[in-house]
């Protein structure tokens, strides 16, 4: 007969696992754990301390024994008043939401008003600022023909200054060199060019046409072989062109006075126009940019009363209360179970505390399974 095959060597039956039995947690545990919420340096350090502290008889307790039950009687105080505070601080928000909301309603219409007011104020707003652009621009305009016109009359005293230098040109040098002769017979040339001018000089000043006639014909003459007439002549001549310079020069005067009586106060007075309406345009600007902040700030209000915050915050605070009041019940509940087991004994007793501590300390700090007594001596002798 054919042999049975054997089963594979990977096959083989696998361990069950091993079931680590953990304690049941003892009430200084479950107080210890509650308390390391709210100090949980000082919990780690006196953790090791408490089983021995709580053991120890009360005429026996140690000083330091004395400071940890201190310690853990502070701890316990101080939970107890953080959750209470916890509590009285989530029943607050919860009152206060509850005026918020009753509010709300009466804080919706007002709003609701007062974004429609900020709407109209915003549309005036516009209103007079685009107005007041439009003055601005006509200012604008006003100021370039004030400046065109100002151009022109400094381009016309402009003229009359050149007329009046020009004329001093001749009465200066150019009338001394023939007046005095001082140009050779050879440079009769140049002699003649300046007898032109000054006669032309002449003629702009609206001099007698017989002085005019004269005057050529009397400055060729050498000063030497000038008789009374040509001397008087000259004389004359000298006279009418100094008056016509002088002439020249109160027109000029004249025209920079008038610029600055006319077209210099009209530039000035469209330069301040301009300036008022670029001041009533920045105005209107932040009277417009004001409007419309408020406008929108009116709006935001009211689109935040009429969302589901109010809604939302309303089962925010109440879930917040709903914890703050569990974890005082729960703090309250695991203090009681330690104090009952803290609490003395029956009758006969010899140390109450004690027994009763020692049993819950060893237990946390030897957890043993499968022993007949939770208490060890070891424990009990501390």
């Amino acid at each position: 007969m054919p042999k049975r095959a054997g089963a594979p060597a990977n096959a083989r039956a696998a361990k069950a696992p091993k079931v680590v039995e953990v304690p049941p947690q003892t009430p200084v545990d479950a107080l210890l754990e509650t308390l390391a919420q709210h100090a949980p340096a000082d919990i780690d350090t006196l953790r090791p301390a408490l089983p021995q502290a709580l053991g120890a008889k009360a005429e026996e307790r140690q000083p330091f024994q004395q400071m940890v039950l201190d310690t853990l009687k502070k701890l316990i105080a101080d939970a107890s008043g953080s959750r209470a505070a916890a509590v009285h601080a989530a029943e607050a928000a919860v009152i206060e939401h509850t005026a918020l909301e009753a509010d709300a309603a009466a804080r919706l219409e007002a709003a609701q008003q007062e974004e429609s007011a900020m709407k109209q104020r915003e549309v005036d707003a516009t209103s007079a600022l685009a107005a007041a652009e439009a003055d601005k621009r006509s200012a604008d305009g006003a100021l370039g023909a004030a400046k065109t016109a100002l151009a022109s009359a400094e381009s016309a005293a402009q003229a009359k200054e050149e007329a009046a230098r020009a004329a001093e040109g001749v009465v200066g040098d150019e009338w001394i060199v023939i007046k005095d002769g001082a140009l050779a017979g050879k440079d009769w040339r140049a002699r003649d060019k300046h007898i032109k001018k000054v006669v032309a000089l002449l003629g702009e000043a609206t001099a007698p046409a017989s002085l005019c006639a004269a005057a050529p014909a009397t400055l060729k003459e050498r000063p030497e072989n000038r008789g009374p007439f040509a001397k008087a002549t000259v004389d004359h001549t000298e006279q009418a062109l100094h008056n016509h310079v002088a002439a020249l020069l109160a027109e000029r005067d004249a025209a920079l006075a008038a610029i600055k009586l006319t077209e210099a106060q009209a530039v000035a007075a469209a330069h301040s126009a301009v300036e008022e309406a670029s001041s009533r345009v920045s105005v209107a600007q932040d009277a417009s940019i004001s409007a419309q902040n408020a406008w929108v700030d009116a709006n935001a209000r009211v689109s935040g009363l009429m969302s589901e915050k109010l809604a939302e915050r309303r089962e925010e605070v109440a879930a917040q209360l709903e914890e703050a009041r569990a974890a005082e019940k729960n703090f309250q509940a695991v203090l009681a179970t330690f104090e009952a087991s803290t609490a003395p004994p029956a009758a006969g007793a010899d140390s109450p505390v004690a027994l009763e501590t020692t049993s819950a300390a060893t237990a946390t700090a030897q957890p043993a399974a499968g022993a007949d007594s939770p208490g060890a001596p070891e424990t009990t002798g501390a």
